[in-house]
């Protein structure tokens, strides 16, 4: 069981602070399976908990549930991992935590968005590029398209983290009012065939909407 070093990726999209779901009759919504995906709390109360302590119950007996073989150990690292991460809330940003079973790889994905800013290709161009972690060389860059948020801009980025390689899909788009960066820890590099559809599959769901 292999689980990788949760490090934030502080480069965030432009704009004012808003809120996590809604600003200027606008939200971005995301389908996803629960059973691979945890959302992870912008905000309490969340999924109908009030707080950390029994989101995080609710959430390691949802996980343990669909495990063939949980140890206590296994549990343990989820408890301290979903403590960590239920504090952790940032305006403008959703964060959601692949994790099928206690025995999968662990990733961390996050949606940052903020209002339009700047020429469009520039501006999507740099939410790929931008990193505080240091680069082996700049992600050659793709285009990309969903049926939700149309054309966008996608790049795996390859970094150096604790004297090993990882890497990270990254993707961004102009939808409605707001760009939108998408990050997602793929892992080390031989990880990229496996877990780059996984990310793919999940930026399929994202879409901004007007509230309601």
């Amino acid at each position: 069981m292999t689980h990788h070093e949760l490090t934030p990726d502080d480069v965030q999209p432009t704009g004012d602070d808003l809120d996590p779901h809604a600003a200027d009759g606008w939200e971005v919504l995301v389908e996803h399976d629960p059973g691979l995906w945890i959302a992870l709390p912008a905000r309490w109360p969340h999924q109908g908990h009030d707080t950390a302590r029994s989101w995080i119950a609710a959430t390691v007996r949802d996980v343990v549930a669909r495990t063939a073989a949980p140890t206590r150990a296994g549990k343990k690292w989820l408890v301290k991992v979903l403590d960590r991460l239920a504090t952790w809330q940032t305006p403008n940003e959703l964060k959601f935590m692949y994790l099928p079973s206690l025995s999968s790889e662990l990733s961390l994905l996050r949606i940052q968005f903020g209002l339009v800013c700047g020429d469009r290709e520039a501006t999507l161009r740099e939410l790929v590029l931008e990193s505080d972690l240091p680069g082996i060389e700049p992600p050659v860059l793709e285009d990309v398209t969903t049926d939700s948020l149309g054309l966008g801009v996608y790049g795996l980025r390859y970094a150096e983290l604790d004297g090993g390689l990882t890497v990270t899909s990254v993707f961004a788009f102009r939808s409605g009012p707001f760009d939108l960066r998408v990050t997602c820890d793929v892992g080390p590099p031989e990880l990229v065939t496996a877990n780059v559809p996984v990310a793919r599959a999940f930026v399929d769901g994202i879409s901004v909407v007007r509230a309601t």
